[in-house]
Order: structure tokens, then sequence, then C-alpha cells
């Protein structure tokens, strides 16, 4: 038999399984039957679902499907309240460590001393011959990656930007960050350069583009 025609029979072999078909399409089927061993072995195939299909209770499957527990609504709207509640908690950790990353960084390499409880330890130095009105100290540090570099300053103009940095003996210098001046007002800063202060001779701090120092300080007097 040819493909189509199996294919034909195919939506008749269930009815025939059930008795649902007339003589006429019940002669059709078991004549293609008799010569389609495919056909033959769906049929036995289909015969004891059909059986089992006369047992079902159709008032049982018209039956409403049972209503959900009065609690349904409630327990839904408290995972999601829970949810959210997580969700913020963990954006306002991530927003809280953000922070605090920021407040630890400033362009140039330096830190506000106002965010170090303690003034940091070190050697003190004297800055020498400072210009009129203007007050300085500093404190320098060895450290493992360089040196550290507590510096205080008063009385530059206001506004200008200044270089803070070590110079090297022969007297090549390395850039240690920069501030802007305050005037009257005290600027305070922490300050870190990867010079090992044994290879430093002394700590200045200049205008940009003026090779002159405004202020110096030996570190091996």
């Amino acid at each position: 038999m040819t493909s189509d025609r199996c294919r034909q029979m195919h939506t008749l072999l269930g009815m025939y399984a059930l008795g649902r078909l007339d003589d006429h399409e019940a002669v059709a089927v078991r004549a293609h039957l008799d010569g389609c061993p495919d056909c033959r072995a769906e049929l036995i195939q289909l015969t004891p679902v059909a059986s089992v299909l006369g047992q079902a209770d159709p008032d049982r499957l018209l039956e409403p499907p049972p209503a959900p527990s009065p609690a349904l609504p409630g327990t839904i709207l408290a995972t999601l309240d829970r949810e959210r509640s997580r969700q913020r908690h963990r954006r306002i950790a991530v927003v809280a460590a953000a922070a605090v990353t920021a407040l630890g960084l400033l362009t140039g390499g330096f830190f506000l001393r106002t965010l170090v409880p303690n003034s940091p330890p070190g050697q003190p130095v004297a800055f020498t011959a400072p210009a009129p009105g203007v007050e300085a100290s500093a404190r320098v540090e060895n450290r493992a990656w360089g040196t550290g570099i507590s510096l205080d300053v008063t009385g530059l103009p206001q506004g200008s930007t200044y270089n803070v940095w070590l110079q090297r003996p022969d007297g090549s210098r390395m850039n240690a960050g920069s501030f802007i001046a305050g005037g009257d007002r005290k600027m305070s800063m922490n300050l870190a350069v990867a010079l090992p202060m044994s290879d430093a001779t002394m700590l200045g701090v200049s205008a940009p583009g003026d090779d002159t120092a405004i202020l110096q300080a030996p570190l091996h007097p």
C-alpha cells in the first residue's frame, strides 16, 4: 500500500478500535488491514487503549478542579516580600562598599587625613626657609612599596595647584601627588610614592611646570 493510503487509514484506526465506524468505513479499513502489516501492528497497540477508555467516567471528568487554598495568595505575597527585602539589603551593601572605596581613593594618589583617626607614624622632616606666610610640616615613613608622606600646608595661594615630590641623589624627581592650596585653610594629606626613602634626598613642593621648589626638606641631614 502507498504511504498516502496509510495516512488516510491512520485517522480511522482509532474509531475502528472503538467500534464507531459505519459499515462502509469498517469494510474499507478491514480491506486495508489485510494487506498492510504496519497498520495491523498499530491497531494491536490501539485496541487495549480503546478498551480502557470505555471504563472512563465522563461525569468525573466534568467536575470543576479543586479550589486553591485561601492561604495561597498570602504565602505568595510573603515570599515576594522576603525576596524584595533580600535584594534591597544586597543593593545597600553594594552601595556602602562602593562608598567606602570612593572615600578611600583620590586623584594624584593621596588620601585625606580626616579619613584616618590618628596621625600616621613616621619621621618628621623640617622645611627650610618657607615663603613668608607659608607654614608646612611633614612626616615620611619607609614602606615595603616605597615612601609614605604626611603633609600639612597653610598659606599657599588659594586655588593654586602644587606637586609634591621626592628627589633622588642625581637630582631627578618622582612625583608623589598633587593638591589644590586652600589659602589660610590648612591642607592635610597623605601621599605615597614608589621610591624607597633610602633612595631619596629631599622632599619638595613646586608648581606644575616649574622646577623651583617652593618648599623643600632634606631627608638625610
